[in-house]
């Protein structure tokens, strides 16, 4: 029937291949398959495609060179890849070479028809240049998601809001964005606002001429034109006050600026990638960004998941830490192992990373154990006092303490990731810190 979408399958193994063309064909598509490059080729142009299910790989090739080629071929056909071997890699460099959509085997069949369905409907975008670069570690769901949000973030050049809590490896994104863009030949700038005092942020962005304020004995070039045709990041942009964010508005809307102090219009033309913890979506509670500067920034918006929602990817990162920290080999127990992927890891990825080094170097043992976590790595159950010391304030301030020293050894001494830690704004955390000494 010429108004039933045809599906192309394109997987070696012959048992994957033939339950998919059945489950796709129950669904009503029409479906051809093979198991090849050159068979796949062939079938793509002797007659009618709505969408490719390509396997990553094949037995006479690669299907990501496949997948370029099919771009090529016929732009308008959009193309799922399917693997079992999912990694950022493979799933960033498809979706910059324009692949609709990512999926892993085993294959979880009403995520994959609803894919289908959507690749029927919707064309996927152009493709663009390939660049290969790894980037983060692990196989969860939800980490998938976020490499194909990088794969298309690349393929644009608008900007990108970047969300998530202290710890989850943001920076990271936005590197891993530059790095497989048109610019990644270009400088990638990063300024930290958080870790800026608000009078310096405007010179650090801006830059300043000779004089402009007290010490200013020469200019300085600022960030936006030290990234000059690059990617500049900046991270915790919800730190910004309202005068500033309405200065990058503009810079955002015509690349207009001028150095502080300056009356001569400079143009940026970098790429704007910028992170926040904080809430942003306005209308939230404690939205740290103005809605104009939310809309435009947020033209594209990737959320990084905590630690404690992808935890299948504990083991790995564990693994790969243990590798960065030691020489020596090391191994964790399956008993440490179980420890480190229950505790939910208010600092995430940071926090595991502090607390496998920390292990490495505090352990001479070759297989680490649960105690070797304990001091710093995961949140021990501290005993309740004796019933002589049940004073509530002093047991209270006492536990507070520890949480505090805690979120302060997580965000390396920044108060403001500190604070972000402890779910309170920075004047409460400098309060508290000075009552319990800690100032």
């Amino acid at each position: 029937m010429p108004d039933v979408p045809c599906i192309l399958v394109i997987d070696d193994d012959r048992t994957i291949r033939e339950a998919l063309a059945s489950t796709l064909e129950e669904a009503g598509y029409a479906v051809r398959a093979t198991d090849g490059v050159k068979a796949g080729l062939r079938l793509l142009q002797e007659g009618r495609t709505d969408a490719v299910l390509l396997d990553i790989r094949l037995k006479d090739g690669d299907g990501l060179a496949l997948l370029a080629e099919l771009r090529r071929m016929k732009p308008g056909v959009p193309v799922i890849m399917a693997t079992a071997y999912g990694d950022s890699e493979r799933t960033i460099r498809a979706m910059k070479e324009g692949a609709f959509d990512y999926v892993t085997k085993p294959f979880n069949l009403e995520v994959l028809l609803a894919s289908v369905a959507r690749a029927v409907r919707t064309p996927p975008v152009a493709r663009v240049e390939r660049h290969s670069e790894g980037t983060f570690i692990g196989s969860s769901p939800a980490m998938l998601e976020v490499w194909k949000a990088i794969g298309r973030a690349a393929a644009s050049d608008v900007p990108v809001l970047i969300t998530g809590e202290s710890g989850v490896g943001k920076e990271l994104v936005a590197q891993a964005i530059h790095a497989h863009s048109a610019r990644r030949a270009e400088p990638f700038v990063a300024v930290n606002i958080a870790a800026l005092s608000p009078s310096l942020i405007e010179s650090e962005l801006f830059g300043h001429e000779k004089g402009a304020f007290t010490g200013a004995t020469l200019r300085r070039e600022g960030r936006f034109e030290l990234a000059a045709r690059g990617t500049l990041f900046l991270d915790e942009m919800g730190e910004m006050d309202l005068a500033l964010q309405s200065k990058l508005l503009r810079v955002l809307e015509d690349g207009r600026f001028e150095r502080v102090g300056g009356t001569e219009p400079l143009v940026s033309q970098a790429r704007i990638l910028a992170a926040t913890s904080r809430p942003v979506t306005p209308g939230a509670p404690q939205a740290s960004l103005r809605d104009d500067l939310y809309y435009r920034m947020g033209v594209v918006r990737i959320e990084v998941p905590p630690l404690r929602k992808r935890r299948q990817d504990i083991p790995l990162l564990v693994d790969a830490f243990l590798r960065r920290a030691s020489a020596q080999r090391r191994a964790v127990s399956e008993a440490a192992m179980r420890h480190l992927v229950s505790y939910d890891w208010p600092g995430n990825v940071r926090q595991l990373l502090h607390a496998v080094e920390n292990a490495c170097v505090m352990s001479t043992a070759e297989v680490l154990d649960v105690a070797d976590f304990e001091p710093r790595g995961a949140a021990s159950q501290e005993p309740l006092p004796e019933d002589s010391d049940l004073d509530l304030t002093r047991n209270l301030e006492r536990l507070e303490r520890r949480l505090l020293e805690r979120a302060l050894e997580s965000a390396k001494g920044n108060r403001a990731q500190a604070a972000r830690l402890l779910g309170i704004r920075r004047a409460l955390l400098y309060a508290r810190m000075k009552h319990l000494g800690l100032s």
